[in-house]
């Protein structure tokens, strides 16, 4: 789905949503729903379902720490708005926990569908790991569309599958996005917070496994920008840096504000076999002059490689609710 026809059917989606007839249950904390807890709807929900399974979660603030398992496969959590519909807890790696069990949401159900919600982790910087969303769908795939991830360091952990996120917004400070698996970035907006005192922003940090099929993290049009209050004078602010040897992180067609040292990417010793690397990209930031010589600046040939045609197979699988293009002309195309 490219240019014009992401506005129709954004105005066709709206009006089928706002119908109210499309849902398989809701959720209500003032009890007008089917459900209290997004936990009680789950509980509720079919087992591998081979069709979407629709759950309205009302407008509201649901502290809870929300397990999609990998026998719940075709969820949807459909809210009824980023800042509106908001899913809150806790957990970091303070309390003893993998990266992984920290996060507020965390999908194993190959098929889940996330829309129009925040997923916030409010352990605070001082928290270390603590992830706003953990996405695992083992052999299989998630989309995100018009939602917004609030926390500080890790974010979002892609650990394993393949994972589009589409208009959603990311907030954090520390590897932000990172993981094992494979994600693409479309048409959403990065922000970095100010960290705890000495610490670097770095946005992706990707990884590798022997699980997900050609791994990697890539933005593509999407915005890379300070949030509010931050004081990038007093912060050094990197595109990325290596976490795992044969990891694989791309910026494309993507506009960076001014806040990205041009070195672009933090090194790290011990990691030597990596590929990051830029494409097209935009804005006051985006100038590769100064960048490290290990990082790649490619060609749109090379680029080609990390659309969600060619790199994740998206239009096999990304469901039709979701906007998205396919190649890199889209990008252009959908900004008219």
């Amino acid at each position: 789905m490219e240019g014009k026809e992401v506005v129709i059917f954004t105005t066709v989606m709206t009006l089928w949503w706002s119908a109210g007839n499309c849902y398989d249950s809701i959720v209500a904390k003032d009890g007008s729903g089917d459900y209290k807890t997004i936990a009680e709807a789950l509980i509720a929900a079919p087992n591998m379902s081979s069709k979407p399974y629709f759950i309205h979660v009302k407008e509201g603030t649901y502290n809870e720490n929300i397990t999609i398992p990998s026998n719940k496969t075709n969820i949807s959590l459909v809210g009824d708005g980023m800042g509106v519909t908001i899913i809150s807890a806790n957990k970091s790696s303070s309390m003893g926990l993998e990266t992984d069990n920290t996060a507020t949401l965390e999908v194993y159900g190959s098929g889940f569908i996330g829309m129009n919600m925040t997923i916030k982790n409010t352990a605070g910087p001082e928290g270390s790991q603590a992830a706003a969303l953990t996405s695992a769908p083992w052999h299989g795939f998630a989309s995100y569309y018009q939602c917004q991830f609030v926390a500080f360091q890790d974010t979002i952990f892609s650990q394993v599958g393949s994972a589009f996120f589409r208009e959603c917004e990311v907030y954090g400070t520390i590897d932000f996005i990172t993981g094992d698996g494979q994600a693409i970035f479309q048409n959403s907006v990065v922000y970095a917070r100010t960290p705890t005192h000495g610490q670097e922003i770095t946005i992706v940090a990707p990884g590798q496994d022997t699980v997900t099929q050609s791994p990697g993290l890539v933005l593509q049009n999407c915005t890379i920008s300070p949030a509010s209050g931050f004081n990038k004078s007093a912060v050094t602010s990197y595109l990325g840096r290596p976490w795992k040897n044969q990891g694989n992180g791309v910026i494309m067609s993507s506009y960076i504000e001014d806040f990205i040292d041009p070195q672009g990417w933090l090194p790290k010793p011990n990691v030597t076999n990596i590929y990051l690397a830029e494409y097209n990209n935009r804005g006051p930031g985006s100038s590769t002059e100064g960048r490290v010589k290990w990082s790649k600046i490619i060609d749109k040939t090379e680029a080609s490689k990390f659309t969600v045609r060619n790199f994740m197979q998206g239009g096999e699988w990304i469901p039709d609710i979701i906007p998205h293009y396919l190649d890199l002309d889209g990008a252009a195309e959908d900004s008219l």
